[in-house]
């Protein structure tokens, strides 16, 4: 950061809320009708993957039967509301801990 640009900023934390809104205000505007080159971020955006192609490209079958789904993760010995307990004891648990 310029030693000018710190001057400025400095004089700008001096003003009152409203005249650092109307800065701000005058400052976008003239901002608006410059053309800015695109990031790297916006460009590795646009260059990304559609969704159709990302599934394509996993190769994952569509679950034609959630019996088979939910064999994978879960247990035989605990009910739906043995796990739902278990979610909302560990939300409780999250929430206490912020």
């Amino acid at each position: 950061m310029t030693q000018e640009l710190q001057i400025l900023i400095e004089k700008a934390r001096k003003m009152s809320p409203s005249e650092q809104f109307e800065l701000i205000a005058a400052l976008s505007q003239s901002l608006s009708h410059i053309p800015y080159p695109k990031s790297s971020a916006v460009a590795d955006f646009e260059k990304s993957l559609t969704i159709e192609e990302i599934v394509q490209n996993q190769k994952t079958k569509p679950v034609t039967d959630i019996a088979n789904l939910a064999a994978d993760f879960w247990p035989d010995e605990e009910s739906a509301d043995d796990i739902i307990t278990y979610i909302y004891q560990q939300r409780r648990e999250d929430r206490l801990k912020d």
